[in-house]
């Protein structure tokens, strides 16, 4: 946990608004990021300060949308997930299957709520670094299937 303090800048502000020391009362900047794409309620109510989050930064979303699994959440704000698809080859007039792996950003409103093997869905964004074009902007949690056969521990 100190490493990853020790990374971002000791007194973080959001450029959009500005805090009177005097006051009290903190303002927080978000934003509606369109598409249908509700506003999580960690964006809102946090105090992380992210440049590349979609709603409390200041990256715009381009409107290509993927959904995509997640394969390794071992880095800072990135994770590795891969899209999983059907090619069809004129030759053998088949489909054979392909997967993509690409970078992805994870906003701080979304951390605690990923994990591997969820489904994510994805938007193109800015080059954000040299390998991550697109960001979190939604989550939909891993379904596990329930049991269809009774185990000896059932019994």
């Amino acid at each position: 946990m100190v490493e990853t303090l020790t990374k971002f800048k000791i007194y973080p502000q959001q450029p959009q608004i500005y805090n009177n020391p005097k006051n009290t009362e903190k303002k927080r900047y978000f934003k509606k990021v369109g598409y249908g794409i509700t506003v999580p309620e960690t964006a809102i109510n946090g105090t992380y300060i992210d440049k590349n989050c979609p709603f409390t930064g200041s990256v715009r979303l381009y409107g290509k949308f993927v959904k995509a699994e997640v394969l390794k959440m071992k880095q800072i704000r990135t994770i590795i997930c891969i899209k999983k698809y059907f090619f069809y080859v004129k030759k053998y007039k088949r489909y054979e299957r392909r997967q993509k792996k690409f970078a992805v950003h994870l906003p701080p409103c979304f951390e605690g709520l990923v994990n591997v093997g969820d489904i994510v869905n994805c938007a193109l964004v800015r080059p954000l670094s040299k390998t991550k074009r697109f960001v979190v902007v939604g989550v939909e949690n891993k379904i596990v299937p329930e049991k269809k056969y009774k185990t000896l521990e059932d019994l």
